[in-house]
């Protein structure tokens, strides 16, 4: 790997981290915004919907517009803008509309942010490195948010909470002019509708309705994967503990691409990781002890952080200057968003098992719908190689 490109990927997965925090620890957040700010579960999971959604707005219109983007100008303000957004959710964090206006504010930011780290990714050599890269580090970071919030939720409350989000958004800022901007020498296809014909293709749609459906499932059981500790009578240590592991159990499973690239093609590996998602739920309805609890989350930790850099990749592949990223981007947190929304509209109070059975539904269709996109731009073979 050439230098420079470890210097944008590390800034990158800076920026791709900082603007992913909260999905990142989704569950502790939830946690938190139940027992300090007096949200229901049901309102706290359409708060982190609504964030969601926020990001699947401005990446779907940034989509249509990436081959002219100036993404180092693009990061600057959307972080800025973040920075400001989570400093006035730490003043209203409560069961009302404001909180909710302010959290879609972040989530349009927090998108606009994300694409431009995807993007400057996806435009150079090695992007499936610099994807499994970025994925190793948000599980890393998920992994000690996750203890964090639990464990100290009492002292820090949710304005603390969101104050820390803050003082993240200002990090990822001091890199983000290290992105490349208007000047860079890289290609850039301009034509006209280009980015069109790029995402309304039959295989660019397959792949964006796979990671919606992926993306859904996962949010769906991570939103109550610790409320379902909390029923089950665990501690907050003890479900700090399994969601911090849960996370470092990602870690291996992103860096994998790093080491192999993609010489196993993409629909093995994929099948290989929702498999591993489907153990973990299966576990999850099938059994209350804690060690199961435990060898759950890690099997759906590694299996979210394993699959990641295959579709991020298959998507970066459709097109260099990231407009089937920015696309799958939205797709993705169009389900993000529906996952926790899906979530609540079926929880019942001590039952999660509706949540985790709808995960396994949404994962099965997600799997064909990936194996259908790599079998029609590759007839003879359901992979995408290097």
């Amino acid at each position: 790997m050439q230098n420079s490109n470890w210097n944008r990927f590390f800034v990158c997965s800076v920026i791709g981290t900082v603007s992913f925090l909260p999905l990142l620890v989704l569950p502790a957040m939830v946690n938190v915004l139940v027992d300090e700010a007096g949200l229901s579960e049901s309102f706290a999971g359409w708060a982190a919907s609504v964030n969601f959604f926020g990001v699947s707005v401005v990446a779907l219109l940034m989509a249509f517009q990436m081959h002219r983007v100036d993404l180092r100008q693009m990061a600057i303000v959307a972080l800025s803008i973040a920075f400001a957004a989570d400093a006035i959710s730490a003043v209203l964090a409560a069961p009302t509309a404001a909180f909710l206006l302010i959290r879609f504010i972040t989530g349009l930011a927090n998108g606009a942010a994300q694409i431009t780290a995807l993007s400057a990714i996806a435009r150079v050599d090695d992007a499936e490195r610099g994807f499994g890269l970025l994925i190793t580090l948000q599980f890393m970071i998920a992994a000690l948010g996750c203890y964090i919030l639990p464990v100290y939720s009492t002292e820090l409350g949710a304005t603390g909470m969101f104050l820390l989000f803050a003082a993240c958004d200002l990090l990822a800022l001091s890199l983000a002019r290290r992105l490349p901007g208007s000047e860079s020498n890289e290609p850039a296809e301009t034509e006209s509708g280009a980015e069109k014909s790029i995402l309304f293709s039959a295989v660019t749609l397959l792949a964006l309705l796979g990671y919606f459906l992926f993306e859904a499932a996962n949010t769906a059981q991570y939103t109550y994967l610790g409320r379902l500790g909390v029923a089950l009578a665990f501690s907050d240590n003890a479900i700090g503990a399994v969601l911090m592991i849960a996370s470092l159990a990602g870690i291996p499973g992103a860096f994998t691409i790093v080491v192999a690239g993609r010489r196993f093609g993409t629909i093995g590996p994929l099948l290989f990781g929702i498999g591993i998602a489907i153990l973990g739920l299966v576990i999850l309805i099938t059994s209350g002890a804690f060690i199961w609890y435990l060898m759950a989350g890690i099997c759906l930790g590694f299996s979210w952080a394993f699959c990641l850099p295959f579709i991020q990749s298959l998507l970066a592949s459709l097109d260099r200057n990231g407009s089937a990223l920015a696309a799958g981007a939205a797709a993705a947190a169009i389900g993000v968003a529906v996952g926790p929304g899906l979530a609540a509209s079926v929880v019942e109070v001590g039952n999660y098992s509706p949540v985790f059975l709808i995960a396994i539904a949404l994962m099965i269709v997600a799997i064909g719908s990936f194996f259908v996109s790599i079998r029609k731009r590759h007839p003879t073979q359901a992979e995408v190689t290097a």
